[in-house]
């Protein structure tokens, strides 16, 4: 759960829950902002914003994601901890999703990976080449999915041809 808070008398507090049966909690602090110490930086939070998650009180810049770093503190991210872990969506589901596995080889993405991903599908990007010539793709390519075999633009007609009698 990842609350938004302010200092001061309630009125609207931005709130993101990561699960929907959690109950969301609105938090409106009536302490001076020197008792509070960021998770963080361990500084003292003196901002009038700033964000509650795990437990913990943090600086809207202090709260990322261990992997790559990417704020999680704005508006329409997410939050998920698990071992011990802050992660953002995209890493979550990379480590402990259904999409961690690459719809070409089967295989696992792990975190640090580079991926495509196309439609519902996700590639390592080795494995993002051409079924028929095993072309490796440049921004700007051309190509079509079919099922999970990827197509360049040049070899369309041939392979769907030769797949057609299958």
């Amino acid at each position: 759960m990842l609350w938004r808070i302010r200092f001061g008398m309630a009125s609207t507090i931005e709130r993101k829950t990561l699960e929907a049966n959690e109950e969301p909690v609105d938090e409106v602090l009536q302490m001076p902002p020197s008792l509070l110490t960021c998770g963080g930086c361990q500084q003292s939070i003196g901002d009038r914003f700033f964000l509650k998650a795990i437990e913990q009180y943090w600086h809207e810049d202090c709260l990322s994601c261990d992997l790559c770093g990417c704020r999680l503190g704005e508006v329409g991210r997410r939050l998920y901890y698990k071992l011990g872990r802050k992660l953002c969506r995209r890493d979550y589901l990379r480590l402990f999703g259904q999409d961690g596995l690459c719809a070409a080889c089967d295989k696992r993405i792990r975190a640090f990976e580079m991926t495509m991903r196309v439609r519902d599908k996700v590639y390592h990007l080795e494995c993002f080449k051409c079924a028929a010539c095993q072309k490796h793709f440049c921004v700007g390519d051309r190509y079509l999915l079919i099922n999970t075999d990827i197509v360049c633009e040049q070899d369309i007609f041939e392979w769907t041809k030769l797949n057609s009698n299958m």
